[in-house]
């Protein structure tokens, strides 16, 4: 029997930004807090061979300097930046009103079949990252492989391993820089391994 391909999904530390808001194609960094945060917890990951990244600074300089430490190859995914929420993007819920406020609602009860305003779809979005990881998963030969992403994107990628129904998605929770590993074997099931190993000494 072949060895299984196992998959950590790192979610990027916290932001540098003030208070929450939508900020999924917005391109902000790490805080200092953020890349400790990452620090951490990949200090505590058993070795990898591949890394791959969203192309966002937020997640893709940590997944450069991680490489260059342990010299590995790094693969940068376009496909796997975070959703863009169009009209949105740097409004917290508050600064949201009237129809989009009820559109908004209706995102969070079921983000299927939901468009932000000027933004991607969740179908859209979801469609990309998922063919984005069967594209990478075929035609990388690692073994243990680092994927640094968004929330939103890890989200899918649980939901679409589990077989869950997209509707249920926002059920996830995600902390900044928690980890989550994937087997992948052919013939059999995909299995979580884990979720959510949060960074045990970030400052």
């Amino acid at each position: 029997m072949s060895d299984p391909i196992v998959i950590t999904l790192l979610r990027h530390g916290e932001v540098n930004a003030n208070g929450w808001a939508f900020r999924g194609s917005t391109d902000v960094p790490l805080s200092t807090r953020g890349w400790s945060q990452m620090r951490a917890v990949t200090n505590h990951l058993e070795p990898i061979d591949r890394i791959a990244t969203s192309p966002l600074q937020r997640c893709r300089l940590f997944a450069e300097e991680l490489s260059h430490q342990h010299q590995l190859p790094l693969l940068t995914l376009t496909d796997m930046a975070e959703m863009d929420f169009g009209d949105w993007e740097n409004r917290s819920f508050d600064d949201i009103c009237g129809e989009e406020k009820q559109l908004l609602q209706q995102f969070w009860d079921s983000p299927v079949g939901i468009r932000p305003p000027g933004g991607e779809s969740f179908d859209e979005f979801s469609q990309r990252v998922i063919d984005c990881w069967h594209t990478w998963i075929q035609n990388d030969s690692g073994k243990n492989r680092l994927l640094v992403a968004h929330g939103g994107v890890i989200r899918v990628l649980l939901a679409h391993t589990l077989e869950m129904p997209m509707h249920a998605l926002w059920r996830l929770h995600l902390p900044y820089a928690s980890c989550s590993r994937i087997s992948l074997l052919d013939g059999h099931q995909p299995r979580l391994l884990f979720m959510n190993r949060e960074p045990v000494c970030a400052e």
